[in-house]
C-alpha cells in the first residue's frame, strides 16, 4: 500500500478561501487572462501574489454552471504565497 510522508519538517500553512462574484464583463476578463485577473484583483487588495494556479476547467473555456473560488495558501513570510483559482458548483 502506498504511503505519504514529508522528507523534512515544514511550518504549517494557513488557507483562506474567497468566493468570487463577477459581472459578465469580469467573467470575460477572467477567461481571457485568469492569472493576470487574479493577480490584479488580489494585489489591489494588498495581497502579495507569488504564483497563481488555475483549474483546467477554467483554462478550457470557463466554469459551466459553476462559480469561482480563490484559495490563498498562506505561508510564513520567508516562503511563497500561492493562489489557486478553481471552479466550484453554485449552491
Amino acid at each position: 500500500m502506498a504511503t505519504v510522508h514529508r522528507p523534512t519538517e515544514i511550518e504549517a500553512s494557513a488557507v483562506e478561501v474567497f468566493r468570487l462574484e463577477l459581472t459578465e464583463d469580469e467573467q470575460t476578463a477572467l477567461k481571457a487572462d485568469p492569472e493576470g485577473f487574479v493577480r490584479d484583483l488580489m494585489e489591489r487588495d494588498g495581497h502579495t501574489v507569488n504564483r497563481v494556479l488555475v483549474d483546467t476547467l477554467i483554462l478550457n473555456g470557463g466554469c459551466p454552471g459553476g462559480g469561482y473560488e480563490l484559495v490563498h495558501l498562506l505561508s510564513p513570510p520567508h516562503r511563497r504565497s500561492d493562489h489557486a483559482l478553481r471552479c466550484v458548483p453554485l449552491k
